[in-house]
């Protein structure tokens, strides 16, 4: 189960931070919110960078640890490429969740809504490893 939450997230990551980098003013519009100024979609291309960052971080990472043999490496406790996805969904999920309260975006709501499912689903699979 983790190597595919692990092959799925860093997808979604790549995918959204290629949108990001690219069309910032496409996702400001996408979560409901207004015109953004030079300063707004300079900050949305850096979230883009990032989240493009880790999801390169996350395929690699579990490309690499899979050739070496290391199967626990790869999808297990050890996997950081696991570990570093549970923890941004983790953290994204109520971040994302609170703008939604704030501004009923259903953007945000949708977006809150996927990085939870996937970051219990890691918790879940990551414990059951134990």
């Amino acid at each position: 189960m983790v190597p595919l939450l692990v092959l799925v997230s860093g997808c979604i990551e790549l995918a959204f931070g290629v949108s990001a980098i690219l069309m910032p003013a496409m996702v400001v519009a996408g979560v409901g919110g207004a015109e953004a100024d030079l300063a707004s979609l300079s900050l949305i291309r850096l979230l883009g960078v990032a989240t493009f960052a880790l999801g390169v971080g996350a395929l690699l990472g579990r490309n690499w640890a899979a050739a070496s043999g290391d199967h626990a490496m790869a999808y297990g406790l050890g996997s950081y490429a696991a570990i570093s996805l549970a923890v941004y969904n983790i953290l994204a999920a109520p971040a994302l969740l609170f703008g939604a309260l704030q501004t009923g975006s259903q953007g945000l709501w949708a977006g809150g809504l996927l990085h939870g499912v996937i970051g219990l689903l890691f918790l879940y699979a990551l414990a059951r490893r134990r």
